[in-house]
Parts: structure tokens; C-alpha cells; sequence
């Protein structure tokens, strides 16, 4: 029997430059085509002395082919996923992580249980800006990032300079005590570093193929190949990912409501391939540029003719996961609910790791 292959390529990653403002998005999309169904699904496109077909080239020149190569009747969402990270609001849910989850940790509280760190961080995202000033909450986000990448004294120093002016400026009593943490973090904050890498650990795309991988595993239920285009961060973290597929890791069903995935993950290989050898790789290309480009211009409020024309082809059916902000009047309903039974994925995967 053959051993599923599932390729992998994202658009614009800036890693831990989280805030650059000219690409607010990133986008990781992984399809299982072969290359028969590849040439098929390419074949809208007139050929060229180009050796590739990217998104970057088509978008300027080739909108009405893309348009056609998005109604094709093999692109379905068993054979398409894609996954969207609204980059700024992602360095939320980070220092929600790193530090409010470290803290809560050491209390016993545990806020992945019933989804309680994305509500933490939807409150966040829309209220502390209302409370505490747009500025202020920008320069916030700017020095987490700086201190998450440098790790210096002074990069340290002006993090909690950032916190005090939004505490101290807070408007709203009740929501200043959700900024007690990062005040108390001061005087452990070294701790809570220790083990935190300055140029993956807030990195996207690391994140991204791990739900991937899952959502994979899930459909799949058997052991698959993973080949992704050239990426350094997923390159750099591929002892990790190791590590997380060792069949010396006991088996286990972890993680919380219909987060539950079972453990260790079943990718047989994981490597780099070229995308002029797999076509593939370019289908994904052109998958994930058109989710990073249909949202960029979402979250702008942007209704150029273009975006209303990858919607109505059903671009947003392939997203199956999403680190983006959410009306925070919706979010009580949508938690997930979890029971005593459950077993942190963290926490089993350091132990085991």
C-alpha cells in the first residue's frame, strides 16, 4: 500500500517579525495531489519558459486562470487545508502563552481547559486598546516582540516600561487587574524565559504545520510522508518534530474537546523537496498565496473585485484553523468544553519530548 504524501508551502512568513505592517498575514496550506492531478490543476495556466508557476507571478498577470484553477471539481476540502495567522493578534495569544500561562501554571489554573486562553486573548485585543489607548497597546505588542527576539536587559526593561504605562493608564479597574500579571512577571521574567527561543518560538509557522499535521493524522489514520517548500524555520525545527513522531513516546489521546489528538503523531518522514520536481508544491503555492491575499484584504475591510471574486470561487472553505481576532460577545458559546479526563498536550509532550 502507498504511504500518503502531503506537501506543504506558506506565504509570507517574516517569522518573529511578527508586526510588519506590510505583510499582516500568514498562510500555510498543505494539499496530497499526485503529479498527474498536479499537471491537470496547473494546465490552466498558458505555458511559459518560467520552470514554476507561483503565486507571486500569476497574481499580476494570470487572475482570471487562478480564478479557474479554484473551480476545479479535485479541489475539495479532503485534499486542501489551510490554515490563517492574523499576525499581530497572534503576538496576544504569545504573551498570553509565555507568560500568562506560565503564571496560572504555577497556581494550578490552566487556561487551555474550556478554551479560557482564547477568550483571554480576544479580551485582550478588543479592550485593552478601548481602556489603555491605541498607542500604548501598540507599543505593548512591539516591546513583547522586541524583548521575545533579543532577550537583553534593556529589551526586558522597556517590556515592563510598556506594561506599567498600560496599567497605570487604564481606565477600567476591572480591566486593569487583567494586566496584574504582566506587572507581577516582572520580578520572575528570566524564568519565565529560560527554554524560550529568540528565533522560533514565536515564529508561525512552527505552530501551523504541528495543526496541520494533526488535521492530517486525523483524516488519514495511517502513517504519511510530509514534504514542505523551503522553510528555515520548519528546517530548524526538525529534531523537534522528531522527537514528537518517536514511537518511544507512550500513546496517548491528548489535548481538549475537539482538540483531542492522539500522540505520538504519525509522520513517517518529514523533509524538504524542491518545487520544480514536485508540482505539488506549486499547487500549494498558488493555495496559499490566495488565502494570504483574499484575507490581507479582509481584514483591511478591503472589497476590491478580486477578493469578491476568490470568495465567490470558495477560497474560505480549505481554512480549517484560524489565529484571529473573534467578537468577543460570541465567544462564550463557542469554548470548548473539556472533563477531568482530559490530558494537557503541553504538558505530555514536554515529559515526553
Amino acid at each position: 500500500m502507498t504511504t500518503p504524501i502531503i506537501f506543504f508551502d506558506e506565504s509570507h512568513n517574516t517569522g518573529t517579525d511578527l508586526l510588519n505592517p506590510n505583510q499582516p498575514i500568514f498562510t500555510l496550506a498543505s494539499v496530497d495531489f499526485n503529479q498527474d492531478e498536479c499537471r491537470d490543476l496547473l494546465s490552466v495556466f498558458p505555458t511559459t519558459q518560467a520552470s514554476e508557476i507561483k503565486f507571486k507571478s500569476v497574481i499580476k498577470s494570470k487572475r482570471r486562470e487562478l480564478l479557474k484553477f479554484f473551480n476545479s471539481p479535485i479541489l475539495s476540502e479532503k485534499r486542501v487545508k489551510t490554515i490563517v495567522v492574523h499576525k499581530r493578534f497572534n503576538v496576544v495569544t504569545q504573551f498570553i502563552d509565555i507568560i500568562e500561562e506560565t503564571l496560572m501554571r504555577r497556581n494550578g489554573i490552566d487556561i487551555y481547559k474550556n478554551s479560557d486562553n482564547i477568550m483571554l486573548a480576544n479580551f485582550h485585543w478588543t479592550l485593552t486598546p478601548h481602556y489603555c489607548g491605541e498607542e500604548r497597546f501598540n507599543n505593548f505588542l512591539s516591546c513583547f516582540v522586541s524583548m521575545i527576539r533579543e532577550q537583553t536587559a534593556e529589551s526586558k526593561a522597556n517590556f515592563f516600561n510598556a506594561v506599567r504605562n498600560l496599567h497605570d493608564n487604564c481606565t477600567d479597574e476591572n480591566h486593569k487587574s487583567m494586566l496584574s500579571p504582566y506587572i507581577y512577571a516582572e520580578r520572575c521574567i528570566d524564568e519565565i524565559l529560560n527554554g524560550v527561543d529568540k528565533k522560533l518560538h514565536i515564529d508561525p509557522a512552527i505552530h501551523s504545520l504541528f495543526r496541520h499535521l494533526i488535521e492530517w493524522q486525523k483524516q488519514l489514520n495511517e502513517s504519511y510522508i510530509v514534504i514542505h517548500d523551503k522553510a528555515k524555520p520548519i528546517a530548524a525545527s526538525l529534531s523537534l518534530f522528531e522527537r514528537m513522531t518517536s514511537s518511544s513516546i507512550p500513546s496517548a489521546v491528548i489535548g481538549y474537546g475537539q482538540r483531542k489528538f492522539e500522540f505520538p503523531l504519525k509522520v513517517k518522514e518529514l523533509r524538504e523537496g524542491d518545487s520544480k520536481e514536485h508540482l505539488a508544491l506549486q499547487v500549494a503555492d498558488l493555495i496559499a498565496g490566495a488565502t494570504r491575499y483574499y484575507y490581507s484584504e479582509f481584514f483591511r475591510n478591503s472589497n476590491d473585485s478580486f477578493t469578491r471574486d476568490l470568495k465567490k470561487v470558495g477560497i474560505e472553505r480549505f481554512v480549517f484553523g484560524a489565529i484571529c481576532p473573534r467578537d468577543i460577545n460570541n465567544l462564550q458559546s463557542d469554548t470548548l468544553k473539556t472533563n477531568k479526563h482530559d490530558i494537557n498536550p503541553i504538558d505530555y509532550m514536554t515529559k515526553n519530548c
